[in-house]
């Protein structure tokens, strides 16, 4: 190859990474500007330690974020293989959160622990996020649109 052409891949090389940073550092800021608000809950996915899903989609309840702080509670219920009823709830009462530095994992800080939520979908209408429950051996997910 002719020095040229070197340094004319290399320019492209450096061009290519430095779109991939900015496009990571959008993504970021996006979701920190599309999560605050109130979302109001509408599906409820549980996972148990065994992999059998469950799901709920009569939940009831909301989530509000404003500045770092995340208020609300979420009630929902699901038959566990017909037998008996489950019924559960998610609450937050004024945790700060914080989102990485990619805008992908929200950090939930409760008085107990952090939970880290994985943000898998975030539009202006609507959220969705899942976090393992340690105490309870369950994925959670709440699906939610904003109110």
């Amino acid at each position: 190859m002719k020095p040229s052409s070197v340094g004319y891949l290399g320019f492209i090389l450096i061009v290519f990474v430095f779109f991939i940073a900015l496009q990571g550092c959008t993504k970021a800021k996006k979701a920190a500007k599309l999560l605050p608000g109130s979302w109001a809950v509408n599906v409820v996915r549980i996972e148990d330690g065994a992999g059998f899903l469950f799901y709920d989609s009569l939940a009831a309840g909301s989530f509000t974020f404003t500045g770092e702080q995340l208020s609300g509670k979420s009630t929902y219920s699901y038959a566990y293989f017909g037998q008996n009823m489950v019924t559960d709830s998610a609450v937050f009462e004024n945790n700060s959160f914080w989102l990485d530095g990619k805008g992908e994992v929200l950090s939930i800080a409760r008085p107990t622990d952090t939970l880290r939520a994985k943000i898998i979908m975030l539009t202006n209408k609507s959220l969705t996020f899942e976090f393992y429950d340690e105490i309870a051996f369950r994925l959670k997910r709440f699906t939610c649109t904003r109110q």
